[in-house]
């Protein structure tokens, strides 16, 4: 009796655990997103489709994103000097340098603090022939570590190099850049993207579909049409005395830059002045905050500096005291990265990193710097 009890139970619990296992790995049906909740967006080339399990692009990657799943922003520089560098710029890896250049420096459109590069060439044996380094507007140039690298494939690479600062400008020397083809600066990817969001008060206007808080995470930007601003944007009662929004991460992340985009079609001046709040994780650390700016925008870019040192849960906005006294947002992009236990990596650390000695890998990729453990093999060590 006890038998048939145990095979019994066994039976549903392995027929619960499947269940389980399928559904999680029902695919998003929702058009251009993808994930178990579709809660990714997908950056494909040409606004293709992207995989609904994975994300991978079969067109490849939109010009402004890269990486894992084409979830990282990627950083747009002017390359400075006065020769043809096209081949750096049109986002093919197949156009390199067919020069003489053994240096090539360019200038990022917005200082931000740096996090990972990836670098392509077109020469398998010239990969790690080549050295990284930056500098801001007062300091002289700094080099990245060079042991902190890890092969994508025969002809790229991943540099990890996180400055505390902001940084201006990044060189690249050596050998290897005569082989060079592509440079991308990690600008990180939107970890707001489809979290929690609260607000302090909802305007009830028309319906239950407009003004919503989750609207300020739904990776859509409106046009200048109202009813677009509508539908895409939050706006708190209009007899809230402190009105304020949120956003609340399921995982730590961790946030190098702040995007907040403006109503299209009027209002813009309640959004000037705004306070952004950002809250660690551990109570050890305390609270920052950093005030926008009092002019009229539609886009507020805030980078801080130095760089948010701790894991983040959650990020709160209120107006700047402007008349109305109403605060709306129409997205909010927070770009960075999850923060993943040491021996975890992926979209949502869903992943078991398989370094030499269970170092740390880079969580965008898995890959190992230090090598792979034994008994494992593969660009990010999974194959066992």
């Amino acid at each position: 009796m006890y038998f048939l009890k145990l095979v019994i139970l066994t039976y549903f619990t392995l027929t619960a655990f499947s269940l389980s296992f399928s559904i999680d790995q029902t695919p998003c049906t929702s058009d251009g997103w993808f994930g178990a909740n579709c809660e990714y967006q997908c950056h494909c080339a040409g606004s293709a489709p992207c995989d609904k399990h994975d994300g991978s692009c079969s067109s490849g990657c939109h010009r402004d994103w890269y990486g894992p799943a084409c979830q990282y922003a990627r950083m747009n520089f002017t390359v400075n000097g006065n020769f043809n560098s096209g081949w750096l710029t049109d986002n093919k890896d197949t156009t390199c340098n067919r020069g003489n250049l053994r240096s090539v420096t360019v200038t990022l459109d917005t200082p931000i603090p740096l996090t990972w590069l990836r670098v392509v060439v077109s020469d398998a044996v010239n990969l790690n022939m080549m050295f990284i380094s930056y500098r801001n507007e007062s300091s002289p140039y700094t080099e990245c570590p060079e042991s902190n690298t890890a092969e994508i494939n025969r002809v790229t690479i991943d540099i990890s190099c996180p400055t505390e600062y902001p940084i201006t400008s990044v060189t690249l020397s050596g050998q290897g850049v005569n082989y060079l083809c592509s440079l991308y600066i990690s600008a990180g990817r939107n970890v707001a993207l489809a979290q929690r969001a609260k607000q302090s008060s909802w305007f009830n206007y028309l319906d239950r579909k407009h003004f919503l808080a989750e609207h300020a995470v739904d990776g859509q930007v409106p046009n200048n049409e109202r009813s677009s601003n509508f539908l895409t944007c939050t706006h708190t009662d209009t007899g809230d005395k402190s009105p304020w929004w949120n956003v609340s991460f399921t995982q730590p992340v961790e946030i190098t830059r702040f995007i907040l985009e403006n109503r299209r079609d009027c209002c813009q001046e309640r959004l000037k002045n705004f306070l952004l709040t950002v809250y660690p994780v551990n109570d050890s650390y305390k609270p920052i905050e950093y005030r926008g700016s009092y002019n009229i925008k539609t886009t507020y870019l805030v980078v801080p500096s130095p760089r948010i040192s701790f894991p983040v849960h959650q990020v709160k906005i209120t107006e700047g005291f402007n008349p109305d006294r109403i605060l709306t947002l129409c997205e909010v992009f927070i770009f960075g990265e999850i923060h993943c236990p040491s021996n975890r990596y992926g979209l949502s650390c869903e992943r078991e990193c398989n370094c030499v000695n269970q170092t740390r890998c880079f969580v965008h990729s898995g890959g190992c710097p230090s090598g792979c453990a034994p008994g494992y093999t593969g660009l990010d060590c999974s194959e066992g």
